[in-house]
């Protein structure tokens, strides 16, 4: 949910917000030099993060966070928007850095989190299985991973399941191309199956 584009300035003004959205057209010199100053407002921003993390007092971030007693939602929804632009930040560096973009962005939330936790507090278990994509094209990547007898892994697994890519007809046994488990003698396995009443 977008807030009013009037609303008072926070790193960007009414004017920023205008350009950003397409509301007001600049000159050339104009508009190089508002996005340098919108870039440079939002460098600054995120290097004020800190200081809300470690100094804004608990009942200060309790306001923030309640609205005459009620959760307030528009700060939840904004909220998603700086997770949303952190995980952007990371999709833009360039392709010559040690980490792919979900390592990295993994590594901002844990690290983000630590940061925020009591000092007698420490994360004891994160798990973020980031997978996103083009569900069609994830899916039938995994079910030709299936045919062709190819292990899944855990997390492949996990999303065939939750997506609903599979029903009773699989097995979860890699076939080799005769259609027998792989690595088994066929004269030596003998299943439930194998018995007819």
């Amino acid at each position: 949910m977008r807030t009013s584009p009037d609303r008072d300035r926070g790193i960007l003004t009414r004017d920023d917000r205008d350009y950003l959205t397409g509301r007001k057209n600049l000159t050339d010199g104009s508009e190089r030099n508002t996005r340098q100053r919108i870039r440079d407002r939002t460098r600054n921003a995120l290097y004020d993060l800190e200081y809300l993390t470690t100094e804004l007092e608990d009942r200060d971030v309790t306001q923030l966070v309640v609205d005459n007693g009620e959760q307030d939602k528009a700060i939840f929804d904004a909220t998603e928007d700086l997770i949303a632009f952190a995980f952007r930040l990371c999709q833009r560096l360039p392709d010559s850095t040690d980490h792919s973009t979900d390592e990295l962005f993994r590594t901002l939330m844990y690290d983000g989190i630590e940061k925020s936790l009591a000092d007698d507090h420490q994360i004891l278990d994160f798990d973020l299985d980031l997978k996103y994509g083009d569900p069609g094209l994830a899916e039938a990547e995994i079910l030709e991973s299936l045919h062709k007898g190819k292990p899944l892994s855990l997390s492949q697994l996990r999303e065939a399941v939750n997506n609903g890519y599979l029903d009773d007809s699989y097995i979860f046994r890699p076939l080799d191309g005769n259609g027998f488990p792989k690595n088994v003698d066929p004269k030596e396995e003998l299943s439930h199956d194998d018995y007819r009443w």
